[in-house]
């Protein structure tokens, strides 16, 4: 009964890994996108925007 159990859990984490990973590289590439966008700088508003206020 008990390498049934052995059995199941391994076959589950099996199944499970592929899912963890596609999780963790999205997890990855949305930081990675993150980080990159808030590098840039702000744009600057147009002069003419500015001398209205």
């Amino acid at each position: 009964m008990k390498q049934g159990l052995i059995d199941e859990s391994r076959t589950t984490a099996q199944r499970l890994r592929p899912l963890v990973i596609v999780v963790v590289a999205s997890e990855l590439a949305v930081s990675a996108l993150l980080l990159t966008t808030v590098q840039f700088p702000s744009p600057t508003p147009a002069p003419e925007i500015a001398a209205l206020r």
